[in-house]
Parts: structure tokens; C-alpha cells; sequence
């Protein structure tokens, strides 16, 4: 009868590790693997963190980052459509500015839908500064200034004129027509001015 035990170890099974040692062409290839896998896994890993980072972006940080990538809006609020490049994140608000150089200012809690219509870091910009930091500060801004139009995003409505008094939960609106509204803030989902009122109030600022 046979003895029991463990097979004794052939140095000559093909399983077994080989003593010969790699060509260079071998070592070569081999390098590339590893280059080639390590690169893999670290674009993997900068692609989740990127992702991860968006996803605690809120809409203050995602307007911030179209502004210095020069992405231009295409933004829906309530029965409105407004187009232009980002020029400012606020808080609670992103202002953009269309191809004639007229401003508007959409709060954050009125959008329906943001559309990129266009991308040029040519374009793009860092913020200089964040004021106005809040709508309510824009609004506080434009106090007895200049014409706006206000519009809402719960209902189809639409006032343009001046603003005469601004509190912390509504504004007294003078319209152009001579009535004079009374406009909860909650309710004001954009607010716009043109570019000729712009040019009107700069001339009259430096008399």
C-alpha cells in the first residue's frame, strides 16, 4: 500500500512559477499594464469625485460655475422664457444678460427648468463680488431708480414701472399706466431692465 502525504512538488508542473527571467519586451509591456490600469482607476476616481461634488452643488453654486464657464440660460419661470449668458449668482437669485445687453434676474424658487444653450469660457468670468447677495437686496437696489418689469411665477402676471418702496415682505410698485400695486415679494419670480434705461440712468448719475 502506497503511503499517505501530500504529492511531492515538481519543479517542472506547468502550474509552477517559472525561474526564467522576462525579455525586456516583456518587462515593457508589463509597465504599460500597470501605467494603463493605474490611469484608468484614477480617472475613475476623479469622475466620482466630481460627481460627488455636484451633487451637493445648489443652484447658487451651479449659477457661480456657468458664470466663469460662460454658459448662457435658457430659463422657464411660470409662463416666461428668458435667454441670456450668467453675469451674476446671488443667494436666492442668478442674473443673466441677453444679446442686447438687457438684464434679468430670475429667483431661484420660480424656475421651472434650466436649458444651456451655450458654452465659451471666453465668455466666462469670475464673480467680482456677490452683492447683491439677496433678491430682496436687488430690489432694495432699484428703489426709486429706474423703470423694471416684475412678473410672477404662481400666476400669469406681468407690471412694469418703477418701484417705489421695498419691506421685507412686499413693495409698492408705481406702473407705467399710473396705478399704483401692491406686490408680495414671495410672488415676484423675475424681475428685468433694459439696456436703454441702463444707458439713461448712467448719463444721469454722472451730471
Amino acid at each position: 500500500m502506497a503511503p499517505s502525504g501530500p504529492e511531492p512538488y515538481d519543479s517542472q508542473s506547468s502550474d509552477s512559477w517559472s525561474d526564467d527571467p522576462l525579455s525586456d519586451r516583456e518587462i515593457i509591456n508589463l509597465a504599460r499594464r500597470v501605467r494603463r490600469t493605474a490611469d484608468e482607476e484614477l480617472a475613475e476616481i476623479e469622475y466620482e469625485t466630481e460627481r460627488a461634488e455636484q451633487k451637493r452643488q445648489d443652484l447658487t453654486a451651479r449659477s457661480m460655475q456657468a458664470m466663469m464657464e460662460g454658459e448662457r440660460w435658457l430659463v422657464t419661470i411660470g409662463q416666461r422664457a428668458v435667454e441670456g449668458r450668467v453675469v451674476h449668482a446671488g443667494q436666492n437669485f442668478t442674473g443673466l444678460e441677453d444679446r442686447t445687453g438687457n438684464l434679468h434676474d430670475v429667483v431661484h424658487a420660480a424656475i421651472a427648468v434650466i436649458k444651456i444653450t451655450e458654452v465659451d469660457p471666453r465668455q466666462g468670468r469670475a464673480p467680482i463680488t456677490l452683492r447683491p447677495a439677496t433678491f430682496l437686496a436687488r430690489l432694495l437696489g432699484l428703489e426709486q431708480t429706474r423703470e423694471v418689469e416684475l412678473s410672477g411665477h404662481r400666476a400669469n402676471w406681468s407690471l412694469l414701472g418703477t418701484i417705489d418702496l421695498v419691506n421685507s415682505e412686499h413693495l409698492i410698485f408705481h406702473e407705467r399706466s399710473g396705478e399704483v400695486s401692491i406686490v408680495p415679494i414671495d410672488s415676484v419670480g423675475y424681475l428685468g431692465r433694459t439696456r436703454d434705461d441702463q444707458r439713461q440712468r448712467r448719463k444721469q448719475t454722472h451730471r
